[in-house]
């Protein structure tokens, strides 16, 4: 038995680097099971993500004009002194990771500041953008899963209420103000910084531009008519955005190559348990032929004990699994479990499934090249995606705990070989 441990820890290297091509003739071979490409795709696109939110957010506004003689309402100080004058909300729906489109609705307050002549108004506005999620776009979940950026676009309708009377309608005499009804191009930028599955606060910044505006933001006079399309307020607000829905995540956070590699992952697993299954007979005839002294081809045995097929005890596969024997090793700077790495975890798969009552603890490291910090946040996506395929495989997430440990030091940091031995994760049965 000795032998066989010994040779399985050994060609499990091999087993390792069984070529991705080998796995994806299989696949083809099994398109009727569980984990085909088509079913993965479909439930990615409409199972995966929640794809509704709403943010709220505050803060100031800059007429850049056109305004009356002698009026105006920028500040030079909104640093030392912010003026809050600017609301807004919007409701956002995401189509995928990358695009969407956000009905928002706004209100805005231009009253006189400094050395102008006094005035108050009253801007409402409503639009509706096309978003884009530049942060998925641009794949930055491969250096953080935190900040975000969107760019926003559209139409929009905006409604000047003006304190004095210019209009010779008699409902706007009898309410004592005028409305300028405008038409708008609406462009801005969001900074998103994500709290939770469920919040993030933003930070925005917004060009709001008038195409027919005929009253100045003043309200006083009307404005030139034959250079009325300069009407332009810019608005910057901070806010929160909420997360709707009941998945775990929001298309905003969405790992999407993360997830379709993850589910390649299971589908891989998935046939190689099949494979494992069809020769199982034939490990039984040749434990009955040993048992009765009958020679037979031993390598064939060990070999199969390699790919999992042979019987190893609880306690040797206890044993193999917390003496570090078993490891999911990682690329430099990178959290994807490789393809190379199935045959590891279904071993743990194995284990797990005929001891319902172990839990197992699922240790990030990483090499000490870098910063500090970032290898600990990288040694703890590195255990999180080798948890994320273990629960999918039908282990519950309650079995597992998830470490990171950060650095591994124990090789000499300046060796490239010696260093692929601690960009891993290793495992211990409880």
């Amino acid at each position: 038995m000795k032998n066989i441990i010994t040779l399985f820890l050994i060609t499990m290297t091999i087993i390792n680097g069984f070529s991705q091509e080998e796995f994806s003739k299989d696949i083809i071979l099994h398109k009727d099971r569980k984990f085909n490409e088509k079913s993965i795709n479909s439930d990615l696109n409409s199972k995966s993500f929640n794809t509704w939110s709403l943010s709220a957010n505050s803060g100031y506004n800059m007429p850049a004009g056109p305004f009356t003689v002698g009026y105006y309402s920028a500040k030079s100080n909104y640093i030392t002194s912010p003026m809050v004058n600017h609301f807004d909300i919007n409701l956002r729906k995401m189509f995928n990771t990358k695009f969407g489109l956000m009905l928002g609705l706004g209100y805005d307050h231009i009253s006189n500041t400094g050395k102008s002549m006094p005035f108050s108004n009253n801007l409402y506005s409503s639009n509706l953008q096309a978003v884009i999620n530049v942060h998925q776009v641009l794949n930055w979940e491969e250096f953080t899963h935190t900040f975000g950026l969107q760019l926003h676009f559209g139409p929009g309708l905006s409604f000047l209420q003006s304190q004095v009377v210019q209009s010779s309608s008699s409902f706007y005499k009898a309410k004592d103000f005028s409305v300028d009804n405008m038409y708008s191009i609406v462009t801005g930028a969001t900074i998103l910084v994500k709290v939770s599955d469920h919040l993030a606060l933003n930070i925005d910044y917004t060009i709001n531009k008038n195409f027919s505006q005929q009253l100045n933001f003043d309200g006083k006079t009307n404005a030139d008519l034959s250079n009325n399309a300069t009407g332009i307020i810019y608005s910057a607000g901070a806010g929160i955005t909420f997360y709707l829905g009941k998945k775990d995540i929001h298309a905003d956070w969405f790992n999407e190559s993360k997830s379709e590699k993850t589910d390649d992952l299971l589908a891989r697993l998935d046939i190689l348990e099949s494979k494992l299954r069809d020769v199982s007979k034939n490990v039984t005839a040749a434990k009955l032929e040993q048992s009765k002294d009958v020679k037979v081809d031993n390598s064939k045995i060990i070999n199969n004990a390699v790919s999992g097929n042979e019987n190893v005890t609880n306690v040797q596969a206890r044993n193999m699994i917390n003496s570090q024997y078993v490891n999911v090793f990682f690329d430099f700077d990178k959290s994807t479990v490789s393809t190379g790495s199935i045959s590891v975890i279904n071993f743990l798969l194995k284990y797990l499934k005929e001891n319902p009552e172990s839990k197992l603890d699922v240790i990030g490291y990483a090499d000490e090249l870098g910063d500090t910090s970032y290898n600990k946040k990288l040694s703890q996506i590195r255990a999180n995606n080798v948890a994320d395929i273990i629960i999918k495989s039908g282990i519950d997430a309650s079995r597992l705990t998830i470490i990171a440990k950060g650095e591994d030091d124990s090789v000499p940091k300046e060796s490239e070989v010696a260093r692929q031995l601690v960009r891993r994760v290793i495992f211990k049965i409880n």
